[in-house]
């Protein structure tokens, strides 16, 4: 982790412009060196900090002046922020404020916090992305959000580098704000491809076996069902449609649900962690390992071969089948998301938060909600931030990088595939021809 930091000659001196001194921060102690001087989070065209002057800038500062509330359990801590970014890189310093009384508030804890970004060069867009932070994170201080930013000087005996998997500009985008809206009116999120003539029947065949495992034979499941249906191109008429599902249904209920040790959707979900489609961590390897978790009885890859996918007779060579798989998986994923939304607005809605209130987002109950109802509230935040991660990932780019990650986690030998002339491979048995 490294982010490079410009301070002044000086500190406290809020009308100071000239920051000549650049530190390449890598390390605890270099950065408690750094920000005893007043400095800034950017370079600037000769060393005079203006939006105008603004060159590049690796690093987001955000302030934490726990101002949104005056009961103590409400603040935000080191150990809160864990649980809000556990796979983000961050640095957590305290400000010159830290547990004094400050503007007539009573002493508490004040943070500056360092996230290391990619090097953004326009001004712009390196406000934008603060704004983004501050509206997804609303504790955050909503004052002095643009590219010139200075934060004032202080002496830090501890500070903190939080290790992550990604960065804040990977969790929270700016195309993100610009396009939340538009996607926001699409039930399904950003699209993803077709299910082509020649592979709808078997695509949707599993498709609903998969959700009604996971469902049960529900109106959630059917509904699941249909939406993925409508990728379908040409359209399957409605009969066939009708056909597939109800002899799905029908293996369900005769193979599925009388087999031992079988354990309804109901009670399965209630554990959630037990049955969550959330990968551990937001980045590709994170999103392929729940992939192969559930896909991995029915993809393969080889160096020869590329993918295989069982398309419910045999082994088919086919990449565009595979990524196929990876759609299938996106739409459950999906689904499982917006589910946990519900389920946490369900869960402040039975707790007595107004419907209103919820609906209008973290930021307002953070003013709304007291200390016992906080944890609902960041529950909330990973919810939606969950939410936004599947949208995001339903990118075409994001749907083949997750595919490629997956590679290894698929890898067989080509030796295995023909290692005896007289056996058939399939997902569950070898049969002897």
């Amino acid at each position: 982790m490294q982010v490079t930091i410009f301070t002044a000659n000086c500190v406290g001196q809020a009308g100071n412009c000239s920051y000549p001194g650049k530190v390449t921060v890598v390390t605890p102690e270099q950065l408690q060196e750094a920000v005893k001087k007043d400095h800034v989070c950017g370079e600037f065209k000769g060393n005079y900090r203006s939006i105008d002057n603004f060159i590049r800038s690796d690093v987001i500062v955000m302030d934490i002046d726990n101002d949104h509330s005056e009961d103590p359990t409400e603040w935000i801590t080191p150990e809160k922020l864990e649980e809000l970014f556990p796979n983000v890189e961050y640095l957590l310093a305290p400000s010159r404020h830290h547990l004094l009384e400050k503007e007539g508030k009573s002493a508490r804890p004040r943070y500056h916090m360092y996230f290391p970004i990619t090097e953004i060069t326009d001004a712009t867009k390196y406000g934008n992305l603060k704004k983004s932070i501050q509206n997804a994170y609303p504790f955050f201080d909503g004052n002095a959000l643009d590219a010139a930013r200075f934060i004032f000087g202080a002496e830090c005996d501890e500070v903190i580098f939080h290790d992550g998997w990604m960065t804040v500009d990977e969790e929270v985008e700016i195309s993100d704000m610009e396009e939340e809206d538009f996607d926001s009116e699409m039930p399904g999120g950003k699209s993803s491809g077709p299910i082509l003539e020649g592979s709808r029947n078997n695509t949707m065949s599993r498709f609903a076996g998969r959700v009604l495992k996971r469902y049960g034979d529900t109106k959630k499941a059917h509904e699941a069902f249909l939406e993925h249906a409508k990728k379908c191109d040409p359209p399957l008429p409605d009969f066939e449609l009708k056909t597939i599902w109800n002899s799905a249904v029908k293996f369900f209920r005769k193979s599925i649900v009388t087999q031992d040790g079988y354990v309804p959707p109901d009670e399965y979900n209630a554990d959630f962690a037990g049955s969550s489609l959330k990968p551990e961590d937001y980045s590709d390897i994170g999103q392929a390992k729940v992939l192969v978790r559930e896909y991995g009885d029915e993809l393969k890859y080889t160096s020869a071969t590329d993918f295989l996918r069982f398309d419910g007779e045999c082994w088919r060579e086919d990449k565009q089948m595979a990524i196929g798989a990876v759609e299938e998986f996106l739409d459950l994923q999906l689904q499982d998301a917006m589910d946990e939304v519900d389920r946490v607005e369900k869960a402040l809605e039975d707790a007595g938060v107004p419907k209103a209130s919820i609906q209008a987002g973290p930021k307002e109950l953070l003013k709304e909600v007291d200390g016992k109802l906080l944890p609902l509230v960041y529950m909330l935040m990973g919810a939606q931030t969950y939410l936004k991660f599947v949208q995001k990932r339903r990118d075409y780019k994001y749907i083949v990088s997750a595919a490629n990650t997956a590679k290894p986690m698929l890898a067989i030998s080509v030796s295995e595939l023909d290692k005896d002339e007289i056996l058939i491979n399939t997902p569950y048995a070898t049969i002897r021809s």
